[in-house]
């Protein structure tokens, strides 16, 4: 049995893949709102890596959200799902690439529309200083991995409303998210 690490962010589309990435495993999330703490992140993490030792190996669905996250997972049969936040787990870089020829956006998952406000609040931002900091953006772009963007329709207006960001209904599948947890799989089995 595997053990998968996953940010919190991960959790809804993990859950939702599980019956189809053919292997068995046990999930541990880590909270959402770790990675504006590296320190608390490293804890976090180091943590639930020494609770899955005695797994056949490891995948950690983790982003590039701390800068010594592979030196963190060294000493363990650990391997990362390949991208550099959470947004690369669900659309390819190309696509983040087309859309962003069309000016800078941010990015919210499920996960995400969940979890914005505690990661805000733990960065000390304000209605105003979050404002001021997304300034540039043209707008937010709701990534619709479980197909039910209707239902998030009051936490997308609560966005829009706390940082001025028109949002977009990005509908995707979770067909690169699983590419990336079997590759992870793929390379503990080399």
């Amino acid at each position: 049995m595997y053990a998968i690490i996953a940010c919190g962010v991960f959790q809804k589309e993990l859950e939702s893949i599980a019956q189809d990435l053919g292997f068995p495993f046990e999930a541990h999330y880590v909270g959402a709102g770790l990675h504006v703490d590296f320190d608390e992140l490293a804890a976090a993490l180091k943590i639930e890596l020494e609770k899955c030792k005695g797994y056949e190996g490891i995948i950690v669905a983790y982003g590039e959200c701390h800068p010594r996250i592979r030196e963190i997972l060294k000493p363990y049969r650990a391997a990362m799902i390949d991208c550099q936040n959470c947004i690369d787990a669900f659309i390819t870089r190309k696509a983040v690439e087309k859309v962003a020829s069309q000016g800078l956006y941010f990015y919210l998952s499920p996960g995400w529309v969940d979890c914005w406000r505690e990661i805000f609040s733990r960065m000390h931002w304000s209605q105003e200083e979050t404002r001021y900091q997304l300034g540039s953006f043209k707008g937010s772009i709701f990534i619709d991995t479980l197909k039910n963007a209707a239902d998030h329709e009051q936490d997308l207006i609560e966005f829009l409303d706390f940082t001025l960001l028109p949002y977009k209904i990005m509908p995707v599948d979770l067909d690169h998210f699983r590419y990336l947890i079997l590759d992870a799989k793929r390379r503990l089995e080399e």
